[in-house]
């Protein structure tokens, strides 16, 4: 596929804590000489609340183009009016994005080939950047979330309009896929990922220090901490077993999830937030990755990467029944209540796992690579654009 440039519309900014798929594929596609204008997020009042340190982050390098690694730079849109989904406020936002988006392509020097949005809101920009094709890749279910001061369905009436608008929809779990569908028979199922060769274990000379100075056993979480996290079911399972360490290590979300009765419990550990290198050697010094997750409209179609990762390393998971994660039954331990959650523990506490279980997880990872994801949007873009 010969290079084409990419206006990325991200809903993370690259140096956020999160680390994830929007930054690994845009990381990819320039390896493979691809151009990528990553946008950061556009920046609001309620942006204080809900990311606050992003924010003040983000206000020192508004307007701005920043390299970041080979072909990518980073642009930190101008700030916009609230609230995001509100169908009269986001047809301002659209606009104000539409203009400040030109203005940034002119500084690149070079027109997109790519509209590629994560953002559900983002119709109106469909055709109106010069762009030759349109993606909506869906990671979340945004249609499965309230927002303060959005109407009812209104995200769903915006997500479904961009979907008629894409020439491609690509969606993290099957359950996203097949209502998207619906709108756009042009939407493929793209699985997440994980860069195998930084969380592979050899790599890493030692569990990270403040991990391996808790007790063992450990059981441990990787990841933001917010509202997706069952809090009643991790204060049963520490309760019932005193004697492992729970440590949750990842961006805590206050104004989302309440905590006071997790710090309270002597055997819960939390960790401060790891930059993207340091993951590997935190998740070096569990026994058991953890991925506790409540069962929600929301979590229902989610696809964690941390599955991935906590295989690519050699770990046991217990995990959240959840749609995506059956798909790894077999490697994996299931779970709907807090007794289940302890059960799978213990039995994975008294059954370490063997050079045999790790060589399988590790192969199962790798068959996730975001090598391999690229390549599969690579055929897609090019099928798409010769329709």
């Amino acid at each position: 596929m010969r290079s084409q440039t990419f206006l990325w519309l991200s809903t993370t900014d690259w140096d956020a804590p999160q680390f994830g798929s929007r930054q690994q594929l845009a990381l990819c596609l320039a390896g493979r000489g691809h151009q990528v204008l990553f946008v950061e997020v556009p920046r609001s009042l309620h942006s204080f609340i809900s990311d606050p340190a992003g924010t003040r982050r983000a206000l020192k390098r508004l307007g701005r183009l920043r390299p970041i690694a080979g072909r990518i730079q980073a642009y930190t849109p101008w700030p916009v009016l609230p609230v995001y989904y509100h169908p009269a406020g986001n047809a301002i936002n659209q606009r104000l994005l539409r203009l400040d988006l030109r203005r940034a392509l002119r500084r690149l020097g070079r027109p997109a080939d790519v509209l590629w949005t994560y953002w559900p809101n983002t119709a109106y920009l469909v055709g109106r950047l010069g762009e030759r094709l349109a993606v909506y890749h869906c990671i979340d279910d945004f249609t499965a979330v309230s927002y303060p001061l959005s109407p009812a369905g209104a995200i769903a009436r915006m997500e479904a309009d961009l979907c008629r608008r894409a020439d491609l929809v690509l969606t993290r779990t099957e359950t996203l896929a097949e209502a998207r569908r619906a709108c756009n028979p042009h939407t493929h199922f793209l699985p997440g990922g994980v860069d195998v060769d930084h969380f592979n274990p050899a790599r890493v000379e030692a569990p990270a220090a403040d991990v391996a100075a808790l007790p063992r056993p450990r059981v441990g979480f990787v990841g933001t901490i917010d509202n997706r996290l069952d809090v009643a079911a991790l204060v049963a399972c520490a309760q019932a077993l005193p004697h492992v360490s729970f440590v949750l290590a990842g961006p805590v979300k206050r104004h989302l999830v309440e905590l006071d009765p997790l710090q309270g419990l002597s055997n819960v550990y939390f960790l401060p937030v790891r930059p993207y290198a340091a993951v590997p050697a935190v998740i070096a010094g569990l026994d058991v990755g953890f991925i506790p997750y409540r069962r929600t409209p929301y979590t229902e179609g989610l696809s964690p990467l941390k599955l991935y990762e906590y295989l690519a390393m050699g770990k046991p998971v217990v995990a959240a029944d959840l749609p995506y994660l059956r798909r790894e039954a077999a490697h994996v331990h299931l779970a709907r209540t807090a007794e289940e959650y302890v059960a799978a523990i213990q039995e994975r506490l008294a059954r370490p796992a063997t050079p045999q279980e790790q060589s399988r997880w590790a192969a199962v990872a790798s068959a996730y690579s975001w090598e391999s994801q690229t390549e599969e949007i690579e055929r897609l873009l090019a099928a798409a654009s010769d329709g």
